[in-house]
């Protein structure tokens, strides 16, 4: 006679507990994840408040449960040398205010409170870099209008922890030209780095930008040969002996004559850069040598000229030839031109004994240079059209 079969209980599948949500279950998730980021990196400790624990983060913040079931969360830390303590009723709004005070301490950024305009003026403040180091007149000059006209008003009244890329999109946008515009990225890229040495910033993604064109006509990409280096000039583009004295000629027909030849010849076969040439003076010039000492140079700032060492401050000697390839008697002329200017200084039409002084026996200014001698030589030579495009 067969067995039957024990009865086997039915096992229930399904649970009791009525079902969660997809948006629930993901809030839930995200509040998890969003509490793990903050105190994932705590330990715990004995505490001597009522004998429960407390978690301490790595950067340096201590966090204490609550006591009872509806208490609030505290979190103490120290910044800027002092302590700061916040609240919250819960560990995940506790976790949300901590999480831009746990990115200003794990980066060592304190000045991530201050505004925008705290940080510019830390770019621009001449305490920042050693004396060595100090931008020129001109270039302190320029940063200052790039952060005036682009950089202050999109980021000046904001903290500098909300500062995004958004930001600084911005300001490299508002440029109006591509050379302003890279001028702008370069004020970036700069402002940047000098904010994650002083604490204002913590990522140096804020310098990833470029000016974008919009609706805006952008200029042809111009095309190089393949291993060129971007300082390469083509020997085509460099003035020869027979283009200068072309030049030469052509100045030597203007309102200065003679001297306004002498002038171009010298920087072309000197190598004096023009505010070295404008600055040079009867004593710099030894004759009997053909030697030439550059320790100063002229430049004009917002409409104010001033005398300065010259170009990264660095000092040299630099020769010049008795005759140019073309036949121009250089040194002869320029010693009969240091003997003329010895005359207008002992007459004080000359006071500081300018080799190549203005017709007011003063600093030449490059604009009016440019505007009065320069442009008509360059038509007359053919080194420009009449449009005023070439060299």
């Amino acid at each position: 006679m067969a067995q039957e079969a024990p009865p086997r209980s039915k096992i229930p599948t399904k649970s009791p507990q009525p079902a969660r949500g997809a948006a629930s279950c993901r809030l839930g998730r995200a509040r998890r994840t969003a509490r793990r980021s903050i105190f994932a990196g705590g330990t715990g400790r004995a505490a001597t408040r009522g004998g429960r624990p407390v978690i301490e983060l790595e950067c340096g913040i201590t966090v204490y449960p609550a006591r009872k079931k509806h208490g609030c969360w505290r979190a103490v830390w120290h910044e800027n040398g002092e302590r700061q303590q916040c609240e919250a009723a819960s560990e995940e709004k506790l976790a949300a205010r901590l999480a831009k005070v746990a990115e200003r301490l794990e980066a060592d950024a304190p000045n991530m409170t201050l505004r925008g305009a705290d940080l510019i003026a830390f770019y621009l403040s001449a305490d920042r870099l050693p004396v060595q180091r100090q931008w020129s007149r001109k270039h302190a000059h320029t940063q200052r209008r790039l952060c005036e006209r682009f950089a202050a008003p999109v980021v000046g009244a904001v903290l500098c922890q909300d500062i995004t890329t958004r930001h600084m999109q911005q300001i490299v946008n508002a440029a109006p030209t591509p050379g302003e515009g890279d001028r702008v990225r370069g004020m970036i890229s700069a402002l940047v780095t000098a904010g994650l040495q002083g604490g204002y910033l913590a990522s140096g993604r804020l310098a990833q930008v470029h000016r974008q064109a919009g609706d805006r006509a952008l200029p042809p990409p111009r095309a190089s040969a393949a291993g060129e280096s971007a300082l390469w000039i083509d020997p085509a583009e460099v003035p020869a002996d027979t283009d200068v004295a072309a030049l030469g000629q052509a100045l030597a027909t203007g309102l200065h004559g003679d001297h306004d030849e002498l002038m171009a010849v010298t920087a072309a076969y000197s190598g004096l850069r023009w505010g070295e040439l404008a600055a040079l003076t009867i004593g710099q010039v030894d004759a009997a040598r053909r030697e030439i000492s550059v320790d100063r140079k002229v430049v004009e700032v917002a409409g104010h000229l001033f005398v300065e060492a010259p170009k990264n401050r660095k000092y040299r000697r630099t020769i010049y030839p008795r005759c140019t390839p073309a036949g121009y008697p250089l040194a002869e002329r320029l010693a009969a031109r240091l003997e003329q200017a010895r005359a207008e200084q002992a007459a004080g039409t000359n006071p500081v004994g300018l080799v190549f002084p203005s017709p007011t026996g003063k600093y030449w200014r490059s604009s009016n240079f440019n505007r009065n001698v320069l442009q008509r030589a360059y038509r007359a030579a053919g080194w420009r059209d009449a449009d005023g495009n070439g060299r």
